[in-house]
Formats: C-alpha cells, structure tokens, sequence
C-alpha cells in the first residue's frame, strides 16, 4: 500500500501544474477539432510543462488507486476537484496507469490527449491500449476486482438510498405514511409523500434538502453502475414529488449549495428526467426556463442521431450540467441563449464541421500583411515590415488568424513578440466588444493577454454588452498577478457605472485573497466609500472586499450590518462567519447577535451569526450565549436549558469552545452534557 509522503512545495506546485495543463488539453481537446488553434496550443502547453519537469526526473508515473492519484507511487495530497476528475477519469476509462519517460514528443502527448478525451461510454473504451513512444499505459485488473466490484456496488446502492430514506422519513410528520414503512422497505411514492410534507415549512424543507445533498454527493463520484440505479429511482421519487414541492425544497438553500445539488442530480438522473428537473431548478430562483434552452438541447440531440442511445443520454446530461454550472438561470431568456442556439444551426450533424465557408478572407490591402505576417513566422524573424503588418491585421479583424500563425512560429520568442503585437488595443476591443460574440477567438485572445493590458480590459468589460463576453474578461484578469491591482484601483477611483464598480470591486476581492500581502499597499479610504454606493450590489461587494483588509475589517462590518438593505447585512454575516475564529471587538459581535435573535429572518443566517463571534471572548458576547440557551423555571426559579432550537445548539457550541474555561459558563455547559445538546458542529 502506497503511503502519503510529503512533496517539496516546488516539486509539488510543478505537479499540480502539469496537471492542471492535462486538464486543460483533454478539456479543449473535447471542445475543438485535433487541429484547431485551441487543442494546439494546449498540447504544447502540456509537452513544454512534461519536458521541464522531466528535465529533473526520469518518468513521470501516474496511477490510480481508488480514485485517487498517486504521483511517482505518492498520494498526491492536494489538487482540489482537477486532481479528483482527472483520476476518476482514469478510472472510468479502465486506465491503472500512465508513465511518461524523459524525451516525450508532442506528437506522443497529442496522442494519449485524444485518448484520453474520449467519452466515458466510447466503444473503443475496451479496446487494447495503443503503443505511445515514450509513455506507457497500464490497465486496471478488473479480473480480479469483478466480483469484489458487483458486490461492492450492491452494498454501496443499499447504503445510499436507505441513509435517504431514513432522512427523509424522518423529516416531517406524515398523516398519510403507513406505520410498517422503514427506510428498507420505503418506496419511492412513500418518499415523495415525506418530501410533500416536508416542503411546507422552511426547517423540514432544508432538512429534506440535505437528505437529497447528502445522496447527490455520495452517489456523484461512485461508480457508473451505481449512478445508473441510483438515478432511475431518483427519477421515480421526483415523479412522484409535486413540481411546486420540489421547487419550495430548493428555495431554501443557498445558491452555491443549490447549484452543486443541481448540477450533481443532473449527473444521476435518465437524460428523461433532465428537463423537468431544470425547471424545478430554475423554478427555484423565481424564473422559467428559457425556452431557448429547451430549444437547444433538443437540438443537440438531433446532432447525436445515428449514435447509440447511451451517448446521446450522457452527451445530453454533460451539455445540460455545464450549461447550469455556467448560466445563471435569473434571466430567463438571455441573448446568449439564442446566439449559442444560432451557432450550433451553422454546424452539420452529419460531420460535425461547419456548413459555412470557414475559409479566412483577406481584403486586397490585407493580403499582403498577411504574407508578411506568414514569412515572418517561416523565418522566425519579425522585422519592421512583418511588425506593422500584424498590426494592420490585428486591428481590422484577423487578431485570431494571427495568433493562429505565431503559434507555428519556430521559436518563444518570435510567438511572444507576434503575440504582443497582435495585442492592440483596437484588436482587443474588436474582438471582445463584437456582437455576437465570438467565443472561441475572445477565449484566444484573452489566453495570449498579459498584465500591461489590464487598462484596455477594464474598458472592455465596462463596455461588453453580453454577460458571457464579460465572464470570460473577468475570469481573465482574475488570474492574472497582483500587478493589476493599481489599474483595478486606477479605475476604481473615477466615476463609473454600477456594475462595473461591482464587478471591480469583486475582482479586487479575488487577487488579495490570490496575494494577501497586497492588502498593505491598498489605499482603503477611497474603498470605504463603496460602502455609501446608492446601489446595493456595489454596498455588497464592497463589504466582502474590505472584510479581507484587516485594518478596516471591523468598521467595515459595523456599516455594512447597519446597512438599510438584508442583503448588504446578510453578506457582512457570511464574512464574519468565514473569520469567525478572529477576535471582533464588541460592538460589532452584538451586532452579529442581535441579527440572531429576529426570528424574521432566514434560520442559516441567524446559525452563521452566532458561530460568527467564535473568537470573541468578551464578557457580554459570554452573557447573551447563556441567556440564549437558558430559562428560568416559572415554580422553582431553577435555570434549565432552553428549547434546542438551531440557534441554541450553535450558541452552546460557541460557549463550549470559546468559553469551556469560565465559570460563569459551566452550569450551563452541564446541562447541556447532560442533554446531550454538544454534538460535533461546524
């Protein structure tokens, strides 16, 4: 058995680097044709990241041990959700393991690439793997694993759906359930009838909703014979669930923890069920689901006939999941909807390449600079001529041909310095200002993009009238280091519109949380002022940027939980939470107490108020916590604990924690032992 060994940090971060770069690749190279720009350039990207690493190592040896990645026969131990997918990718694949020997050719890497992109139900998926020079694959022995795996799964089904059924029964009080139901025997109507039930009130709703979470996250990683089950009687219990129960069940999280349930449900379910599970999903948010939507997966479908059923219901699962990862679903009919729709009528379903001439046209005064530009790349030489040319092509239209061409150049620094020129602000603006949208040839453009543009791409997301076009602008520059911050902060302080303050505001927030020590050089008085904005998204984003300062962070809090509107108080809630085991001065934990007390408002807020002033430990934050989770009998005038509502059970956490040590907080802490009220918490 292989043990975790810890890596040097250098040696560990070049893993995760490299690995992220495979990533990347087999993701573009499932999105484009083998020869497009795109797959090109990730290729590349791959080998140069495999021959700096091997420069240092002989091989490079992959395996997979139970969906976890070993790196040179170590646990890789961090990674996040690349590492994981690309694992279970593997595995899925029926691939043990990858070895990638010093003096790998890009053709060698273009090749495993290709195989490895291939969809999970590819009937080539069974065949021997193919011969790579220079990298070796090995199979996982499924031979003697087989019957252990059947086994396996059968347990693993029986687990997952009676751990739901036991929630779920368990939830809410049923008049109409048989007393002889147990979870083992439960069936899917007796399910949505508990489901019904609990969605009458915010309490069971969000338990039931944690029920389903649970069995989504268990089931979204486990093997597909145990998806495929788990999914049809999924698919029976939400057919048997009223729409309108459904959508009350998931009002009640919050977005990311909806967005996650959406997403991994959409993973399980029969492609049948997909649709009526997204319009439960956006019923949710108070929109209906775009019809161009609807539109467009029916469409996609009808590129998939002649396929087996099996790809069409995983092609259309995969579309549908990545569709509601990236879309938020408040707007019901956004333009991006119908030019993607648009977009996908150019292409034939016969051979999955373009019905219009793709062929690049140059104008006369163009051709020229476009043989410059070619010559240029063939030499591996920019002179003045060739520098001026790609100018004049970047700037009327042909940014993306040009950088097509510096790819093919011989050598980094004749790429860099075609790429550099390409990057015009006119170019730029061109590209990501048109209308439709490009998306590929705005994703090319931003990739080749550095730091000295940021100003031009400021402009641009104030400009961009599609909200895909400023996504990927502000993914963009969210990568990017700290030296953008002056632009950012340049910017800041002249006047704009709304959104783009918001949007700002939002991005400065991403790179020092990315760099912490920028904070020091940050001039927040300017930034303070956000907090008086007249719209309430910038008072919003503005709390949850200044909360990172923590010179500011407090009285930053005190206005934001002043604030007029729930929703800039809410976010200080959620900021302080994150801080919680920080020390709050005490204002401002009374602040976060008193918001505990409304009955009004959402129950996880008033939870994150409380177990917001974990670090706090001054005499009148110990004072409320114990009058909140007392009473006074009314005959013997003994202190007893109070109802253990969730407010209470996170207030006896928090005196448990932060104040296990103080007498004053000890009667109370015993009570509570002996109720048996300190369960683990978060």
């Amino acid at each position: 058995m292989s043990t975790s060994v810890a890596a040097s940090p250098d040696a560990t971060t070049l893993v995760q680097s490299l690995l992220s770069r495979l990533a990347i690749a087999i993701a573009r190279r499932r999105a484009y044709a083998d020869a497009h720009p795109m797959a090109v350039q990730a290729d590349q990207a791959l080998t140069d990241a495999l021959t700096q690493y091997l420069t240092g190592e002989p091989t490079l040896a992959l395996a997979v041990a139970n969906r976890e990645l070993l790196v040179n026969g170590t646990l890789l131990q961090a990674g996040g959700n690349v590492v994981r997918e690309l694992a279970s990718r593997l595995h899925s694949m029926g691939i043990g393991t990858v070895r990638l020997q010093r003096g790998v050719t890009l053709e060698a890497v273009s090749h495993l690439v290709r195989l490895l992109s291939r969809r999970l139900n590819d009937p080539s998926l069974q065949e021997p793997l193919p011969v790579i020079a220079g990298i070796a694959l090995g199979r996982i022995d499924y031979e003697q694993l087989g019957l252990a795996d059947e086994e396996a799964i059968r347990v693993e089904i029986t687990q997952l759906w009676r751990a739901l059924a036991e929630r779920m029964l368990d939830t809410a009080a049923n008049p109409g359930a048989n007393p002889s139901d147990t979870p083992d025997s439960a069936s899917a109507s007796t399910l949505a009838t508990a489901l019904s039930a609990a969605s009458t009130s915010d309490t069971s709703a969000q338990r039931a909703f944690d029920a389903l979470s649970t069995l989504a996250d268990g089931v979204s990683m486990a093997p597909r014979a145990v998806r495929d089950t788990i999914g049809e009687r999924l698919q029976e219990l939400l057919s048997a669930t009223d729409q309108g129960a459904i959508v009350a069940t998931l009002r009640v999280a919050g977005r990311a923890d909806r967005s996650r349930l959406v997403r991994n449900v959409v993973n399980v379910l029969p492609a049948a069920a997909v649709v009526r599970w997204l319009h439960s999903a956006a019923g949710a948010t108070g929109q209906d689901l775009s019809p161009h939507l609807l539109r467009l997966l029916s469409k996609m479908s009808v590129h998939f006939r002649g396929r087996r059923p099996e790809a069409v219901d995983d092609a259309l699962r995969e579309t549908a999941a990545e569709l509601v990862g990236g879309w938020d679903m408040q707007h019901a009919n956004p333009a991006e909807h119908a030019a993607l729709l648009d977009t996908l009528a150019e292409w034939s379903a016969r051979d999955g390449k373009p019905a219009k001439d793709a062929a690049v046209q140059f104008d006369s005064a163009s051709q020229e600079a476009a043989r410059l530009v070619q010559m240029a790349c063939e030499m591996d030489l920019v002179s003045e001529d060739a520098a001026l040319a790609v100018k004049r092509l970047a700037d009327t239209g042909h940014s993306s041909t040009v950088l097509a061409w510096a790819d093919r150049a011989q050598s980094e620094p004749t790429r860099r310095q075609l790429r550099d020129l390409t990057l015009t602000p006119s170019a730029i603006s061109r590209t990501l200002l048109a209308n439709p949208l490009d998306s590929a040839a705005a994703k090319q453009l931003l990739d080749a993009t550095h730091e000295d543009v940021a100003p031009v791409l400021i402009d641009a997301l104030e400009q961009c009238d599609t909200r895909a076009g400023r996504r990927l602008i502000f993914d963009r520059m969210r990568t990017m280091d700290s030296s953008i911050i002056d632009a950012v902060l340049q910017r800041l302080a002249a006047p704009m519109p709304w959104f783009l303050a918001r949007n700002l505001l939002s991005l400065l927030r991403d790179l020092l949380v990315a760099t912490p020590e920028a904070s020091a050089r940050l001039m927040v008085g300017p930034l303070l002022l956000f907090q008086r904005h007249e719209h309430v998204a910038v008072r919003r984003e503005a709390i949850r940027l200044l909360a990172s300062v923590p010179s500011v962070r407090a009285s930053a809090l005190r206005r934001a939980l002043d604030d007029s509107t729930a929703e800039v108080q809410h976010a200080a809630v959620d900021v302080a939470y994150v801080q919680r085991k920080d020390e709050l001065p005490t204002d401002v934990a009374l602040r976060l107490l008193t918001l505990a007390d409304q009955e009004n408002l959402p129950l996880e807020l008033r939870d994150k108020a409380v177990r917001a002033v974990a670090g706090t430990r001054q005499a009148e934050v110990r004072s409320w916590l114990i009058a909140h989770t007392t009473r006074r009998a009314r005959l013997t005038g003994s202190t007893k604990l109070a109802t253990l509502t969730d407010t209470v059970r996170a207030a006896l956490h928090v005196l448990s924690t932060t104040f296990a040590a103080d007498p004053e907080a000890a009667p109370v802490l015993t009570l509570a032992r002996k109720a048996g009220a300190l369960g683990a918490a978060a």
